[in-house]
């Protein structure tokens, strides 16, 4: 019987470790929040720019439809005479726009009147919600702290299709934040309308008397590549946010301490292959939970969750990696996407979210064991996440959560003392044992557009080691934000007493732009000790980068260019023995065209270095001098027909060589249809992979073999949208990589690319993988903020133990389809509350 994975006063206890870890970060933001109150009052920034003013409505508000016909527009102000961007900047828009602001005690609405000397060209094409499709669309960025560093983009396409995002630290853009929000569109013979309704719960802003927010409005009008701006921030203008206009005449209106509560229902089939583990090759699932947001002060919020599903709708993609680092992988879940810019720092990353969850490893089964089963992820038993932004301009975020114990199954032989017979025994061992994960960051705002801040990680294992980062960092601009100089200094502590790493990072990233030119040199160093991997993310310690670079942009068009731009940069990478790890430099040139289509080539050269990974701990492999190239082009993506190409490749003084090629295809059968397949093909010749290390009387043998390889990969994506709010997705990726060595031999002496033959390697390396994952995906969100899936979802995979393996693209990728593996079917329904 496997043992309970968690109790009552474990949870309670680890949560009052969350308390302990945060109280200093809390307090820290209680003294900024307490003393920079009358500072951001008596002192707040107000930039000179374009300037609207809304007015109060009351009781009588827009019905949102999208048709400007409403009582309350025919009475509201409205701002127009936007600017173009694209494709002549400074120049009156080709055509006519004007926007409206009213507000009532819960919510802004805003209608925006698009006019279109043409309205049968208007694009309106039909996309999930946040995925993006060429169309006409318009765009309101709102920052509502008014501290001219953070906002939140509502954008609406022709279609009605929605997106939204927040940006932070003036120009970062995170679309992985949703609010709910209403917002329809018309399209009729004076061009395009939109009508929004934005309440008060989803912005985030501080009691005053009276307000003033930085806006922008931007609209794209899709067959002219036109983009226009009511407030113009100009190509090459350092900054975003510190450069909008503002709405006046709010007042009168309190931000609410809201609650949106989101219960859900999820139930979930997985068919497996047969095993001693699943007898019947079925699992079922079903639970229920609860997700909670809570607006503790007016810019303050609460994100909790209970009995969570953190279960991820889209599949990773399938990579062949023969090197020594962990691949990283995008996050998907959206507890943990949404408001991440907080806890974004430079260099590496302290908070890689796919920590929590991960697949149970910690502890490793008896050497004795056989595994039977173990699970694919450690359950997350509760999270939270508070964040907000005080009066005194100070930035936090901190998140909390807690994982469960986790067993594997095992069987161990063992011989019966009463019956001298051996006898196979089956029990549970743990592998992950309870965890408390903790992330808290402060981040204080300098200056006209800068910020400094401060982050804190801890993970507390029962009965383990636990792990600890800290960081302090800076981002400064002067002279209007031609200059900036983005810095940090982290620490990490971890391990066992007897063998405990204390470690360090020290980061410089000094820029200076210009409208068309600028450049830049980045600074790294990671000590051999750091180590963030328990919660965060580094590919290698022990190294010191520099990276400089040189860019230029030309805007103005001639001949058949639109735009175009190089980029020109060197780099070198040393160890903290001072060995060179590698240098280069490289030329890139990218052009976009009238007819806007894209294309880009480089080409690089890797001068003479040494490796100091390549044996896995043993001495320096010399790394041969190299010239890499790749080019690529692509057509518009507005036609009904696009496509994109690229080829790449890199050599090695003839040793060593690898070539891929890209293919892809978008197709739009109707304006509600995207189907999108893009092939790769790759090959490789490495002179010198590593296979093993071995040891025998004659000493210790750093074993490697010529490999060719062969990648194939064939990536699908169908999106059909019957409504804004109703879509249907499928995504498909067979892969299959293969792997043939030859020629084995062994490193004949240190910081040397010479070998000798080898000939006592007991096992075959040669490999033939292949994979298949998949996705089916309905999404109907029924209700604002409440929404119905529907998923189906397989991962299958082979691996062949075969001599000479080699690509067999129609057998294999026809085996694809059969191999065993799992298929998910899964429901889940949640329902917004907002109190």
């Amino acid at each position: 019987m496997k043992p309970e994975k968690t109790n009552v006063h474990s949870v309670f206890y680890f949560f009052g470790r969350f308390i302990h870890n945060s109280y200093p970060i809390i307090l820290f933001i209680y003294i900024l929040s307490a003393s920079g109150s009358t500072y951001a009052q008596e002192k707040e920034i107000v930039h000179p720019g374009k300037t609207m003013t809304a007015i109060r409505v009351n009781p009588e508000t827009p019905k949102i439809d999208g048709i400007l016909d409403d009582e309350v527009w025919q009475h509201a102000p409205a701002s127009g005479d936007l600017l173009q961007v694209d494709p002549k900047e400074g120049e009156p828009a080709t055509e006519k726009t004007t926007i409206q602001i009213v507000y009532d005690d819960e919510a802004l609405y805003v209608g925006v009147m698009c006019y279109d000397s043409e309205p049968d060209k208007i694009v309106a094409r039909l996309a999930r919600r946040d995925g993006w499709t060429e169309a006409d669309l318009v765009s309101i960025d709102l920052d509502t702290y008014h501290d001219h560093q953070t906002a939140r983009w509502f954008m609406v396409n022709a279609a009605g299709v929605k997106s939204d995002g927040q940006i932070y630290n003036d120009t970062c853009k995170d679309g992985s934040w949703d609010g709910v929000w209403e917002a329809r569109t018309a399209i009729h013979d004076q061009g395009w309308s939109a009508e929004y309704r934005i309440p008060y719960h989803t912005l985030r802003f501080s009691p005053k008397e009276e307000y003033v927010w930085g806006m922008h409005l931007g609209r794209y009008i899709s067959r002219k590549n036109e983009s226009d701006q009511w407030c113009l921030i100009r190509k090459g203008v350092n900054g975003w946010v510190s450069q909008l206009g503002h709405i006046e005449g709010i007042r009168g209106i309190h931000p609410p301490r809201h609650l949106e509560v989101m219960p859900f229902a999820l139930g979930r089939s997985t068919f497996l292959p047969e095993s001693p583990a699943n007898p019947d090759g079925m699992d079922l699932f079903s639970s229920v939970g609860l997700d909670m947001r809570y607006g503790i002060s007016s810019n303050i919020s609460l994100n909790a969750t209970v009995n969570p599903d953190f279960g991820q709708v889209e599949a990773d993609p399938a990579i062949l990696n023969l090197t020594a680092f962990e691949t990283f992988y995008e996050e998907r879940r959206p507890f943990f996407l949404e408001g991440r810019g907080i806890f974004s720092t430079p260099g590496s990353s302290l908070f890689y979210s796919r920590r929590i969850g991960r697949q149970p490893s910690r502890f490793p089964i008896p050497e004795d064991s056989k595994l039977i089963d173990k699970p694919d992820a450690t359950t997350i038993l509760s999270a939270a996440k508070l964040t907000g932004k005080t009066a005194g301009k100070t930035s936090f975020g901190i998140l909390e959560a807690v994982t469960a114990r986790e067993y594997a199954t095992i069987e161990r032989t063992y011989t019966d003392p009463a019956t001298s017979l051996e006898q196979i025994m089956r029990e549970e061992h743990l592998i992950e044992p309870l965890t408390n994960y903790f992330v808290g960051r402060v981040q204080q705002d300098v200056m006209k557009s800068s910020n400094v801040g401060a982050m804190l990680t801890a993970v507390n294992r029962e009965d383990d080691v636990p792990a600890y980062t800290a960081e302090v960092d800076g981002n400064l601009k002067w002279y209007d934000g031609k200059y900036s100089l983005s810095t940090r200094l982290a620490g990490s502590h971890t391990g066992p007493a007897g063998d405990r790493k204390d470690g360090y990072e020290a980061v410089a990233h000094l820029h200076r732009s210009e409208k068309w030119i600028g450049g830049g040199l980045n600074l790294n160093a990671r000590s051999p000790g750091f180590d963030v991997n328990d919660l965060g993310f580094v590919g290698r310690s022990g190294k010191m980068d520099s990276f400089g670079f040189i860019h230029v942009d030309i805007d103005k068009s001639w001949l058949f260019v639109r735009r175009m731009g190089f980029w020109t940069c060197n780099w070198t990478n040393w160890n903290y023995d001072g060995v060179d790890l590698g240098k280069g430099a490289n030329f890139y040139n990218w052009i976009e065209t009238k007819n806007r289509w894209f294309m880009d080539w480089c080409i690089s050269k890797g001068f003479e270095a040494f490796n100091d990974t390549e044996t896995r701990g043993g001495p320096l492999v010399l790394q041969p001098s190299s010239i890499g190239y790749f080019a690529s082009f692509g057509t518009d993506e507005s036609k009904p027909i696009s496509m994109g190409l690229y080829i790449g490749g890199q050599a090695s003084e003839g040793l060593s060589s690898n070539n891929s090629l890209y293919v892809g295809l978008g197709i739009r059968p109707a304006s509600y249809i995207q189907l999108h397949i893009g092939t790769s093909y790759g090959t490789g010749h490495n002179y010198a992979q590593w296979v093993k290390d071995t040891e025998d009387a004659a000493g210790r043998h750093y074993v490697f073999g010529e490999l060719d390889s062969q990648t194939l990969d064939i990536s699908t994506r169908l999106n059909v949208s019957f409504t804004p709010d109703l879509s249907f997705q499928i995504y498909m990726q067979p892969f299959v990589a293969t792997g043939d060595y030859s020629n084995f031999k062994e490193l004949a002496r240190p910081r040397s690319y010479e070998f000798t033959p080898y000939d006592g390697l007991d096992f075959n390396p040669d490999f033939s993988r292949r994979s298949l994952r998949s996705n089916a995906v309905l999404r109907w969100e029924y209700s604002p903020g409440s929404v119905l899936f529907l998923v189906w979802s397989q991962s299958r995979s082979a691996s062949m133990e075969t001599n000479s393996p080699s690509l067999r693209p129609y057998e294999d990728l026809r085996s694809s389809l059969t191999d065993e593996g799992q298929n998910v079917f899964l429901i889940k329904l949640n329902y917004w509350l907002g109190l």
